[in-house]
């Protein structure tokens, strides 16, 4: 398989801490699978840091480095990064890559042979946590947050993602329905979660439970990683420390997400948004407490995110409820 393939990297960078991007190049580098192409899209950097990205790579063609004068933020520019992948017809995968971490030598290698081998649209790894000094702080990220993901479906991924960008590998077939990214005026969900919703919308996705990247946490995170993540006591603790203070935040970014969902599979799905007495409907109504059941039956680790989104949305319908009879008895 060795050579017949070739892998598309879309590498996301900002004003990267420079030592950091410098060993993630690195790692790229040192993969057993050579048959890449890496595209650097940079969102606006400064030019400091824009020379500093140029000089690591100007000795390896297959790194390809495109500047943008306007600042999407990691959502949209990810996006950006596909449609380079598009142009070229002779990428048949796609990995994503931050620019802080550390892949381990043989990270493409090992995902190529599942994914083709198995016949998969999608396949992931575990991550090694470690700090600013390389120090490993939990070596199993799926561990350390409590995931489960060869439990996940559509509805319970879109209450909890166990995807983490950086650890994809996923077929170009998929671009046609990843893409565009759903918008969003607010980023409040990133890029691997609506990949991985599509992949698992359209076929078999794969587990690997190796830690093949080393996810470097540290404070320039964009997204961070929370131990246990999503179980009950931790959603009750997260509430309590905030005072319990209810926004309705988080069920507006759920629902908002299921919607996106529905709209781009609605045809496959067989089913309206807007039909409010479609009982299969993703958001999150009463069958969030049926998905809560089933979070805990299979231990995905949502039913505290369950209950609280389902909390909300009963909140949210009587603050409805109540805009609406002010309305019409004026």
């Amino acid at each position: 398989m060795q050579g017949k393939e070739k892998i598309g990297i879309v590498l996301a960078t900002y004003n990267p801490q420079l030592v950091y991007f410098q060993k993630q190049i690195q790692s790229i580098q040192n993969q057993t699978w050579h048959n890449w192409v890496c595209h650097i899209v940079d969102d606006c950097s400064q030019l400091l840091y824009q020379a500093e990205i140029q000089k690591n790579i100007e000795n390896d063609s297959r790194f390809i480095y495109h500047f943008h004068s306007n600042n999407l933020k990691p959502y949209y520019n990810f996006e950006r990064g596909l449609q380079y992948c598009v142009e070229d017809s002779t990428i048949t995968a796609i990995a994503f890559s931050d620019q802080d971490d550390i892949w381990q030598a043989e990270k493409l290698e090992i995902l190529i042979t599942k994914l083709r081998s198995e016949r998969l649209l999608l396949v992931h790894s575990d991550l090694e946590l470690i700090d600013s000094h390389d120090r490993t702080i939990n070596p199993s990220t799926w561990d350390f947050e409590g995931r489960n993901p060869e439990k996940a479906t559509v509805e319970l991924l879109l209450l909890r993602n166990v995807f983490t960008g950086c650890s994809l590998l996923f077929c170009t077939s998929l671009l046609p329905y990843i893409l565009p990214f759903p918008q969003q005026n607010q980023i409040v969900w990133y890029h691997d979660l609506w990949v991985a919703l599509v992949a698992i919308q359209k076929g078999e996705i794969g587990h690997i439970r190796q830690s093949l990247v080393r996810y470097r946490i540290h404070s320039y995170n964009t997204v961070g990683v929370k131990q246990n993540v999503g179980k009950l006591y931790v959603e009750l603790m997260t509430w309590v420390s905030q005072k319990f203070r209810i926004t309705g935040k988080s069920y507006l970014i759920h629902r908002n997400l299921s919607k996106a969902f529905y709209n781009r599979f609605q045809h496959e799905l067989g089913l309206s948004w807007y039909d409010p007495f479609d009982d299969q409907r993703l958001d999150f109504g009463l069958g969030i407490l049926k998905l809560c059941y089933l979070s805990w039956l299979n231990r995905y680790g949502s039913e505290g995110i369950a209950l609280r989104i389902w909390i909300l949305k009963v909140l949210f319908d009587i603050k409805k409820i109540k805009l609406s009879d002010l309305f019409f008895n004026r």
